[in-house]
């Protein structure tokens, strides 16, 4: 059986078509895969050729519809196991459509063989021809990615159902269609912006809350892909943030674990992964309810005691540096929090506190609308895109999953045991890059999430803010290999540290240390953690500093990749990636390294 790969048209480098795409193909087939060219090559050549029609709609101008950019736009597999393509139809991130002929008399039966969960007409589209029948079959990814313009357009549950149904059949329905301009402003249909070629990150629960800093979707699925080929098991993503990695496991139909010390995106991933799969009906249910109650509750109540509502503690002092009229949120924030029902850890409770918890962005960031009308707008969309999902999934069927976000310190992972987790996919804090405490604080003080913040900032690993104590620094700098010491593990450490003390810029280097150190004991607990073969994959970046005249490179990448070999985790291949942005601390390259354990 022959499969081919046509890659997603949204795909931006190179790399991604070289690298990610091959490897996940790869690493699920089980074998290397050959680069296509151009499938104008492949319909000249058996088997393809036999599939060359004059009748619409033709097989050749949906291979070469809406292609990639650059010198590879697929591959090509050959595999004696039918299974598999329900896997990577499930799977693969950056592939649009797979093309799988053998020579076989009924098309139908073919499917049901090799595809039992497609759908005939959406998904997956027959064709026979000269004793072969090829199927065009249609990614996972593809509907995932595009339903990010449903949640954009639709108002209400009428237009989620229909314009699902859109999207299931554009594939088909859309092949001749000539797409207004992605400039257009008005006028533009549903149908329009799905042959935008851009890469939707937002989509489904992605988007939720907002979060500096976020993993991307698509290459977190390529990553896991290629760590975790099995059609089972537990996945972990140590640095969870918001849950990129869980929502995407969740899409896959894997188990996933997520590891944060942040309270608010410890909820964040364990919502937006968990809500998939509550029946759309009992959240409406609850979210109606909710919020009735609090319009014929909270709004008197709130208005009656706003200008009573007094600073309880250090936190709320600071907070006023961010939200000037947070006394007016206050108590209506006392009431919502209040009327929540259930208990912490109940699915629509957490739902319902993470609606909250977007609220007080919102209203923090961009919008003076009341709190009630603000809430509402957040309730009912994050509600449709749980909707989009489920009404999505009758087609696609992906399995319910189970996933697990735990509040704890990814130095010291507590309730995760010893070789339980199958594979590992992170992107820790790139040194001194982001703040990730900044956009998330006025909710985790209004929502009295994460007890004392102090305490909490001084933990969070590479925090820009935070002033390390010199004299616990410099103690631990002196000590040996044997008790953890990274400048003794590492002589790329060493040197990365040296050279920003030597350059003038002590508090950096002290900085530098510290994030070495916090990466070596996490380097650790991952090798623990990990079962026996199992894979993980980091990114990482390097930062650069000022020291005179120009910019010093600090090899983050290199220096784990020795301090991961030290614990017992050796890479086995790494991907170079150039970055389109660069942030604070000059980031302006990542390596993806994947290690094995020993």
């Amino acid at each position: 059986m022959l499969a081919y790969f046509k890659l997603s048209n949204s795909i931006k480098s190179g790399h991604e078509a070289d690298d990610f795409a091959r490897l996940e193909i790869e690493s699920l087939a089980g074998s290397a895969p050959e680069p296509v060219r151009n499938f104008v090559d492949e319909f000249a050549k058996e088997p393809l050729c036999s599939f060359v029609s004059t009748e619409e709609p033709r097989l050749q101008d949906a291979a070469t519809y809406e292609l990639p950019y650059g010198k590879i736009q697929g591959y090509r597999v050959e595999t004696d196991e039918p299974a598999l393509v329900t896997k990577l139809a499930r799977r693969l991130a950056y592939t649009r459509e797979i093309y799988v002929v053998e020579r076989a008399s009924n098309a139908a039966g073919f499917a049901r063989r090799v595809f039992p969960d497609g759908s005939l007409g959406v998904n997956v589209i027959p064709y026979e021809a000269d004793g072969h029948v090829l199927l065009r079959i249609v990614t996972n990814q593809y509907f995932l990615e595009k339903s990010e313009y449903i949640s954009k357009l639709s108002r209400n549950e009428r237009e989620v159902q229909a314009n699902v149904q859109a999207l299931l059949h554009y594939t088909t329905d859309g092949l001749y269609r000539i797409p207004a301009s992605s400039t257009l402003s008005v006028g533009k249909r549903l149908e329009d912006y799905f042959a935008i070629r851009e890469e939707p990150s937002l989509y489904l629960t992605h988007y939720m809350h907002p979060y500096k800093g976020k993993f991307h979707p698509k290459m977190a699925r390529a990553l896991l892909n290629m760590v975790l080929p099995q059609d089972s098991g537990t996945a972990l993503d140590n640095f969870a943030g918001s849950g990129t990695l869980l929502v995407e496991a969740s899409f896959m139909g894997l188990s996933s674990i997520g590891v944060e010390i942040n309270p608010l995106s410890a909820l964040m991933a364990k919502v937006k992964s968990e809500c998939l799969f509550v029946p759309a009906r009992e959240l409406q249910k609850a979210i109606d309810t909710y919020l009735g109650d609090f319009r014929a509750q909270g709004t008197l109540f709130a208005r009656e005691t706003a200008a009573e509502a007094e600073l309880q503690s250090v936190d709320e002092v600071r907070l006023e540096k961010y939200m000037s009229d947070f006394r007016v949120l206050k108590p209506a924030l006392g009431i919502a929090r209040k009327l929540l029902p259930g208990k912490q850890g109940d699915p629509i409770h957490d739902f319902l506190l993470l609606a909250v918890s977007g609220t007080i962005s919102d209203l923090t960031r961009r919008t003076s609308a009341a709190f009630i009308d603000a809430l509402e707008d957040r309730a009912w969309d994050l509600y449709r895109r749980v909707l989009i999902f489920q009404e999505l999934n009758r087609v696609l069927r992906i399995p319910t999953s189970n996933s697990r976000s735990l509040v704890e310190d990814t130095r010291h992972m507590k309730s995760v045991g010893d070789e339980t987790v199958d594979a590992i996919v992170n992107s820790p804090p790139y040194s001194v890059a982001l703040d990730y405490i900044k956009n998330d604080f006025p909710q985790l003080v209004l929502l009295e999430l994460a007890g004392n913040m102090e305490n909490l900032e001084m933990s969070m690993m590479g925090n820009p803010r935070v002033n390390y104590r010199r004299d616990k620094v410099e103690a631990r700098m002196r000590e040996s290999a044997e008790e953890g010491n990274p400048v003794r593990i590492s002589e790329l450490a060493d040197r990365s540290v040296r050279m920003l003390m030597d350059g003038g810029r002590e508090k950096e280097a002290y900085r530098c240390f510290k994030f070495f150190d916090d990466m070596n004991q996490t380097l650790a607990e991952m090798h623990r953690v990990l079962r026996p073969g199992g894979k993980a994959a980091v990114v990482i970046g390097r930062n650069n500093f000022m020291i005179g005249t120009g910019y010093r490179q600090i090899p983050n990448d290199n220096v784990i990749e020795e301090l991961a070999a030290h614990v017992g985790l050796v890479r086995y291949e790494r991907v170079d990636r150039k970055l389109q942005k660069t942030s604070s601390g000059n980031i302006r390259e990542e390596a993806v390294l994947l290690l094995q354990k020993e």
